[in-house]
């Protein structure tokens, strides 16, 4: 199963997480959770259940099931990651974030600077 978390600065609301499937998904099916940081694995937890692909997730025809609390918290610690660098972040996106099983793996990662 493949993931993206990205993290955004919004000028409104300050960082802010996405989750949603990953790869091609996430623009084809624009299926995203968001949350404004600071957040903890429980709420990763309970934005990943909001997707409409949640049932994914839960190994859907055969799949190995995502352990979800790996996952949640990976995704919480890859936030409190962005927030630890400072005002000068834009945006970090991993995408895609392979998760099989409880194995959680980032394949892919942009970091965005403001000037």
């Amino acid at each position: 199963m493949e993931l993206l978390v990205g993290v955004v600065r919004d000028p409104g609301w300050g960082l802010t997480l996405a989750v949603g499937l990953g790869g091609v998904w996430v623009e084809v099916l624009r299926d995203t959770a968001l949350r404004v940081l600071p957040v903890d694995a429980a709420e990763v937890r309970r934005a990943l259940g909001e997707l409409r692909g949640a049932r994914l997730l839960e190994g859907a025809r055969g799949t190995e099931p995502a352990d979800l609390g790996a996952v949640a918290a990976v995704v919480a610690r890859i936030a409190a990651f962005a927030q630890g660098l400072g005002d000068r972040l834009e945006s970090l996106e991993i995408n895609p974030l392979l998760v099989t099983g409880s194995r959680v793996e980032a394949l892919d990662a942009l970091v965005t600077w403001r000037d």
